[in-house]
């Protein structure tokens, strides 16, 4: 995806320089441009937005889109949007397996007998086993618990107890000791309907909205990008887009007593 959208023109600036843990330069590493906020003042003739990076410096722009997954909720906030946005954390575990080979190498008298060979889901447990290249990969569980507290190290166990659980005895040997290194934890941007935010900003006209896909952004990346196409060129999308407006709480008496705060 990143060498698509270079190949076609764009230009990829990430976080602060990186190394790698073997000590070689991390790939495509680059100047600090963490985004801070947008507004309209000091931009350059002709432009709608003004996105300010950490280091201090500004970018203006025709159109800023802001799909910055659970972390969208502070910058909607400074472009004049204030939304419910909390995070669903999800856990991740994995095992080496007793092997990394081909789908096809597992069966009877193979050392990897027992594999699992499709993802396996357990719909009370809320999590998805996973046969990958490298082992076996366990994911899912739900806390709200915003972006800035640590993972919950019993969370871990839990997820490993309930996948060694639910398999039968030879997939469970199969799995080999969890490698703890791997242990992980991510944000799925949540809003209470369920539903995202694309569209417009109420105060920046450059400001376009794509985030708060929970977990299926993979899933509507494609018609989000569209979507978010079409808005950037001035044409009217396909799709209606009232239902995901970023101000759509605003009716809501339970979220009028929080906006103060936002």
């Amino acid at each position: 995806m990143r060498d698509g959208f270079t190949a076609n023109g764009g230009e990829i600036r990430t976080g602060a320089h990186t190394r790698r843990k073997d000590g070689g330069e991390g790939p495509r590493a680059g100047k600090v441009t963490l985004v801070t906020g947008a507004s309209t003042r000091g931009a350059a003739e002709g432009a709608r937005a003004q996105v300010v990076s950490s280091d201090g410096g500004s970018i203006d722009a025709h159109t800023v889109v802001l799909a910055a997954g659970a972390h969208s909720a502070g910058l909607a906030s400074q472009c004049g949007d204030p939304v419910p946005l909390d995070t669903e954390r999800g856990y991740h575990v994995q095992w080496p397996g007793l092997s990394a080979g081909r789908p096809g190498d597992v069966g009877e008298g193979s050392s990897q007998a027992g594999l699992l060979t499709r993802p396996v889901c357990t719909p009370e447990g809320g999590f998805i086993v996973t046969p990958m290249s490298g082992g076996v990969r366990a994911a899912g569980l739900v806390e709200l618990g915003g972006t800035c507290a640590p993972p919950v190290p019993e969370r871990f166990g839990q997820l490993e107890d309930y996948t060694r659980w639910m398999l039968k005895e030879d997939a469970v040997a199969a799995l080999g000791e969890r490698d703890r290194a791997n242990d992980w934890l991510g944000f799925r941007p949540t809003l209470p309907d369920a539903l995202p935010v694309i569209g417009p900003s109420s105060k920046i006209p450059g400001v376009v909205y794509a985030f708060g896909h929970q977990h299926v952004g993979w899933t509507l990346g494609g018609i989000t990008g569209r979507i978010v196409a079409d808005l950037a060129l001035g044409k009217q999308p396909e799709v209606d887009i009232t239902p995901f407006a970023a101000r759509r709480f605003d009716a809501t008496p339970w979220w009028r007593a929080f906006r103060a705060f936002a």
